[in-house]
């Protein structure tokens, strides 16, 4: 018996949007006159533009949680896990590619995860790992929800600059599965993380499609 795919892939017009949206975000943060006409302006251009979106948009709570739900009852569940699906408007841009036993990419924090002045917030940080590191176990295909993870934040981490990162398998103990990664400026570490992931129970495994029975 195979569960179905979790959550749905947003439309590319969506991703599109999306884009939009944060280069918004990010130019707010640079702007010092509330004043100035261009603001009001851009407020009513956003007010007709929601006012837009909510003619289209669901009002359910209910996420479709799976790709086979009825769409009549719920609302949208863009699942985060994945790459791609960049419809999640705060997510930092990263991208991946997959090594021997690991995972190394780079991602860059923008304007909107500013937390010291031209720097990254450490809860940023700590959600790229959680993300990064969730990306490589769903990949390894050993994946499960996170149990802990560890952050050790050994120099401020820079904004608008692209990053190294890297992320490897520690071990595996029956369901619970350990790695580690690491964060670079350069030659520069900048992060550590530690994290731990408990797969399902047995009968199930998480895979690049969601969560599958195999037994």
């Amino acid at each position: 018996m195979e569960i179905p795919k979790i959550g749905q892939a947003p439309a590319g017009s969506l991703v599109d949007l999306a884009e939009s949206v944060r280069d918004v975000a990010n130019e707010l943060l640079r702007i010092h006159e509330g004043d100035h006409d261009h603001v009001a302006e851009a407020r009513e251009i956003l007010r007709e533009a929601t006012a837009k979106l909510g003619a289209i948009a669901s009002r359910h709570e209910s996420p479709r949680a799976v790709e086979s739900a009825d769409k009549d009852g719920t609302r949208p569940y863009y699942f985060p896990g994945a790459l791609a699906p960049r419809v999640h408007v705060a997510h930092p841009w990263m991208t991946a590619d997959e090594i021997e036993g690991g995972r190394r990419g780079r991602v860059r924090f923008d304007l909107i995860h500013e937390g010291p002045p031209g720097c990254a917030h450490g809860g940023h940080v700590a959600w790229f790992f959680d993300q990064a590191f969730g990306h490589h176990v769903v990949s390894q295909r050993i994946g499960g929800p996170t149990h802990r993870l560890e952050v050790v934040y050994r120099r401020l981490t820079p904004l608008q600059k692209e990053l190294d990162y890297e992320i490897r398998t520690d071990r595996i103990d029956g369901r619970k599965i350990f790695a580690d990664g690491v964060l670079r400026d350069g030659d520069v570490v900048v992060a550590e993380a530690k994290a731990l992931f408990v797969a399902p129970k047995a009968g199930f495994e998480m895979t690049r499609e969601g969560m599958t029975r195999n037994d």
